[in-house]
């Protein structure tokens, strides 16, 4: 890319972002720079390749659970509203793409901006919608731009396949330079810069065609016609933007051309898509001009009308938004209902856990007392052994003495003289035989009053712990049953919303394409042909119908009706008529386009190629 370009694309760019950073390796240049979305940072590259070809990218990863279901939704919607970009979210992450061709400093600035614009509108849709930002799948992880943006020119270039793609990258480029030369037909190319290119007469106008001779991968084709009326050339171009979506045009003023333009990439799989890009730029510029001659609008009430189409289209925009925040809110309320009743549940549940602790406190201060009380008991009955054994030494003692005593007073001359240590003794004898008994008497009643009050004690403990198993298990119960009610109805309205948000299907592919037309009958030599950015399956409906379902990055489907002559006043009023199908001619017939979505339905697809085949079939109408 020129120096020159560089540095005006550079100072322009930090009007619109103040800081980024730029490099270059080859034939590439890369520019990467951070938007604030959602309070996080959205890492963006830019990729211009060969000076003209651009490639926008940008990715968020997220740590937390993604909503599948809800991404098949999100990814129909913004496919539909950003055909242009390629926008998809799941598999923990969300991906924005745009690859665009440019021919000013100022177009490619202001599809940067358009870039920013969609990426700032469809992640907080993403995040609000498809991201459960309470459940965490994994830890967070240090971010490395190199391994999370790869841009999508490089996608494919790993070791593993670089061959493949280096071969197939040379022979896409040796077939557009033979279809460049063939379209010359004898025209002498001009060189200028890398471009070459050649202007021929064609029909009433002038073509010009132009490829790069250093990646010569597509065609520009130009068709230019001469209109004096400036109001009657503006007034065509907003016919042929609104018609002709897929096509570009301008006025010269100075040299007073009506320029419309578009790329074409030539594919083996498609030989006849030059010249037919050549025919629908001629059929677009005439049919545009021709009805601007019949309209009798002003080119200010053109632009009215599309201000006001503009803003009937940012109404509708601002109403879905709000239809989204509504429903968002909606959510939000009943988790946070949820979340009080469950705050509520917890801490009932906490305090009737605080209530079986304090009762079980209360049980193990009974049972220490219990205890205590026990060793109390024990203690006593050792010291009540311990006196017997006492008693009985001394009745012993006592005996053995009074046996001694009686010996004594067998002989004769000793009687007299022992008979008052003889009393004595008897006495004391029973004094402490009295004494005894009235001990163990004393000891009986004590171990007595201790056994009752024992029972009492074991008679209250087992009373406790049958009120605390009974406790625990009414706990239990009701951290069961508590929140049943409520729980399941939370949970089916949870399941409802995701029923009514959940309305994405099955992606229709060429495969199912094919097996869906080969079990209706009515189609005949159904194939699948394959090309470098498109799939096709085609078929055929009865001799003069020929059917393709085009499976691209817009897909589409067309019929094509063989006429040797076509009523070009009847075809412009079933283009004003049908504003969601293209009618335009080629050289083998009248055409009718409708663009589909991925997420079509084998019904669905029936039905459209039933209703494009209707407007050609008289039979099929009569019916």
């Amino acid at each position: 890319m020129e120096k020159q370009i560089l540095e005006e694309l550079y100072g322009k760019l930090r009007e619109l972002i103040p800081d980024f950073e730029t490099r270059e390796e080859g034939n590439k240049n890369y520019i990467s720079y951070k938007m604030q979305i959602n309070d996080k940072d959205f890492e963006t590259s830019v990729v211009i390749t060969n000076g003209r070809a651009v490639a926008i990218t940008g990715k968020r990863t997220y740590i937390y659970q993604i909503k599948e279901k809800s991404c098949e939704q999100f990814n129909n919607e913004v496919q539909t509203r950003y055909p242009l970009f390629q926008i998809y979210g799941g598999n923990g992450n969300i991906s924005v793409g745009r690859r665009l061709l440019f021919d000013s400093v100022d177009e490619l600035v202001t599809n940067i901006r358009e870039f920013n614009s969609v990426c700032k509108a469809v992640i907080p849709q993403f995040e609000g919608s498809c991201v459960n930002f309470l459940v965490k799948t994994r830890e967070e992880e240090t971010y490395d731009p190199t391994q999370t943006f790869t841009p999508l020119e490089e996608e494919s270039s790993n070791e593993k396949n670089a061959d493949y793609v280096d071969s197939f990258v040379k022979d896409q480029q040796e077939y557009c330079k033979k279809t460049f030369y063939e379209l010359a037909e004898g025209a002498e190319p001009v060189t200028k810069g890398n471009d070459v290119s050649f202007i021929r007469n064609e029909g009433d106008g002038s073509l010009k065609v132009t490829v790069d001779k250093n990646a010569p991968e597509d065609l520009k084709l130009d068709y230019a016609y001469v209109v004096d009326d400036q109001e009657l050339a503006y007034i065509a171009i907003a016919n042929i933007t609104s018609t002709y979506k897929e096509l570009e045009a301008f006025y010269n003023e100075k040299k007073r051309m009506l320029h419309v333009y578009s790329y074409v990439t030539p594919d083996k799989y498609l030989p006849d898509e030059p010249k037919e890009g050549i025919e629908l730029l001629k059929e677009a510029i005439n049919n545009s001009l021709e009805t601007a001659k019949k309209s009798t609008v002003s080119g200010e009430q053109v632009s009215a009308n599309m201000q006001a189409l503009m803003n009937e289209q940012l109404e509708e925009i601002r109403l879905k938004t709000e239809e989204l925040e509504s429903s968002r809110t909606q959510i939000e309320e009943e988790r946070g209902a949820f979340e009080k009743e469950k705050e509520a549940f917890l801490n009932e549940k906490n305090q009737m856990e605080a209530e079986l602790e304090e009762e079980r406190t209360k049980l193990q201060e009974k049972e220490a007392e219990l205890e205590e009380r026990e060793n109390a008991i024990a203690e006593q009955e050792s010291i009540n052994d311990e006196e017997k054994a006492k008693y009985a030494l001394s009745m012993k003692n006592l005996t053995g003495e009074i046996a001694r005593l009686q010996a004594r007073l067998g002989q004769g001359s000793a009687a007299k003289e022992d008979s008052g240590e003889v009393a004595k003794l008897k006495s004391r004898l029973n004094s402490v035989t009295k004494a005894r008994a009235s001990m163990e008497k004393t000891l009986n009643n004590e171990n007595n009053e201790l056994r009752r009050k024992n029972k009492e004690l074991s008679d209250l403990l087992l009373e406790k712990t049958q009120e605390t198993d009974k406790l625990k298990e009414d706990v239990h119960d009701q951290a069961v049953h508590l929140f049943d009610s409520e729980k399941a109805e939370y949970l089916k309205k949870i399941e409802e919303l995701q029923k009514i948000a959940d309305i994405a299907g099955e992606e229709m592919s060429p495969e199912r394409c094919e097996k869906m037309l080969n079990e209706d009958g009515v189609y005949g030599d159904v194939s699948i042909l394959h090309g470098a950015r498109n799939d096709i399956v085609s078929c055929s409906y009865s001799e003069n119908f020929a059917v393709k379902v085009v499976f691209g990055p817009i897909p589409f489907a067309d019929v094509c009706k063989k006429l040797k002559r076509v009523d070009t006043k009847s075809l412009s009023k079933l283009n004003d008529e049908v504003a969601d199908v293209k009618f335009f001619t080629k050289e083998d017939g009248v055409y009718a386009r409708k663009y589909i979505n991925r997420r079509i339905t084998e019904e669905e697809l029936r039905s459209v190629l039933s209703e494009l085949i209707g407007y050609f079939d008289d039979d099929k109408k009569r019916r």
